[in-house]
């Protein structure tokens, strides 16, 4: 918090009929000062006969002035105290600033990066808490603080910044951080996608501060980042049926295993398994199962019939008893524990890939779907996404799809 010192003086220059020159004040934080008339006069040598008002006075006037000025003092630093609780930072708490709010002048408070994403944080929650968007995201969106506080610091030494000063040279600058500086884990520098991934992250919520008018612009958008294509993980046949047919010898990685095929067969992220309750199975007219829903992350409709490998998983679990609490198709259980239980499955099943709960998506686009013929435009409606571009980049081609394929031409060549 910085030192507040207010200070008087008179201005030579000041003068009213009966002689006597105007006091002004002057206030101070740290080194930056703002000055502002008291609309008090006094003259010059009983100025300086009474050290500036600050040895015993007894005229009533100079008494009165005296307390005035005492009075001032007291309710200049009563407002900076106010600001100081309102505003913990006091970033925004300048000499200038202070003054005019102390004395109701017009002041217009800059937006600052940080209010930003706050402001659009808070409109987050509240879908995420209505339904209409996941957790998952809003915690994106809560880290872009952090990470927007820890390049600040780091770069400029400061807690926050005027939106307005937010530049092309910025933009850059951060990126620059994140790729060579930002630390994750035991690491120094964050790869391309993720940093990519950030800058795109800032640049939505600013989206949001132009479409709920706090801003007219956006400084990301002149970003060119790129995202780099990767290898999507996913089981061959193989190694799935090795996983399903494995005997475990306890419920935690029975469980485990059961939630992960459910995924495989239904092309469902984490989210939207754990939300699935009974009221999710339904019968069609021909009498077939289905489970409906929408995916949390997009509000897209994502209806799958159950296949037999998914009706024995949704079976077994039909009259257990951590499911009929809670009315759902299969147990509980969170990310976090998931993927590190799918590494000991792995391990067991003799699996040398990193298995997490989001590879049964991937397998179900590549290992279930696309290499039994399932058109692109029926995988890109039951994994619920809005673009099919967004089906290409999971469903990658497998060996043995390719080969058939071209099997094919080169029978037609031959």
């Amino acid at each position: 918090m910085k030192k507040l010192k207010v200070s008087f003086y008179l201005k030579g220059d000041k003068k009213n009929q009966n002689g006597e020159t105007a006091i002004y004040a002057k206030i101070y934080l740290g080194n930056l000062y703002s000055t502002f008339s008291t609309s008090k006069y006094i003259l010059q040598e009983r100025w300086s006969k009474t050290n500036n008002l600050r040895n015993v006075v007894r005229v009533d006037n100079e008494i009165n002035l005296k307390n005035y000025l005492k009075s001032l003092v007291d309710g200049i630093e009563s407002k900076y105290n106010e600001l100081i609780r309102n505003n913990p930072d006091n970033e925004e708490i300048t000499p200038l600033y202070l003054k005019n709010y102390c004395f109701n002048e017009k002041t217009e408070h800059k937006i600052t990066l940080l209010e930003i994403i706050e402001k659009h944080n808070e409109y987050f929650k509240k879908q995420v808490t209505k339904g209409d968007r996941a957790k998952g995201s809003l915690e994106k969106y809560e880290r872009m603080a952090n990470v927007i506080k820890d390049f600040l610091q780091s770069k400029h030494k400061i807690k926050d910044i005027q939106f307005e000063k937010v530049n092309r040279q910025f933009v850059y600058a951060l990126d620059e951080f994140l790729r060579f500086e930002r630390i994750h884990g035991k690491n120094k520098g964050l790869g391309n996608n993720t940093t990519v991934k950030y800058l795109r992250n800032i640049s939505s919520m600013i989206n949001h501060a132009i479409t709920v008018g706090l801003v007219a612009n956006n400084p990301f958008s002149i970003y060119d980042g790129k995202l780099k294509d990767i290898d999507t993980t996913f089981l061959t046949l193989e190694e799935l049926r090795s996983i399903e047919n494995k005997v475990f010898s306890n419920r935690r990685l029975d469980v485990t295993r059961d939630i992960f095929l459910f995924s495989c067969y239904t092309s469902y992220a984490p989210v939207d398994v754990m939300n699935l309750r009974q009221g999710n199975f339904s019968l069609d007219n021909d009498l077939d199962s289905w489970i409906q829903t929408k995916r949390q992350k997009t509000g897209v409709k994502t209806n799958v019939l159950v296949i037999p490998p998914l009706q024995r998983i949704i079976d077994k679990y039909k009259d257990d008893p951590e499911c009929v609490e809670e009315n759902r198709l299969v147990p509980n259980r969170s990310n976090s524990n998931m993927n590190a239980y799918l590494k000991e499955i792995a391990d067991l099943c003799g699996i040398d890939k990193n298995l997490t709960w989001y590879v049964g998506r991937h397998t179900f686009a590549t290992t279930v779907a696309l290499a039994n013929n399932i058109p692109m435009e029926v995988i890109s409606q039951i994994m619920g996404h809005k673009r099919i571009t967004q089906t290409q980049h999971y469903a990658k081609l497998l060996d043995g799809t390719v080969k058939q394929h071209m099997k094919v031409l080169s029978e037609n060549f031959a």
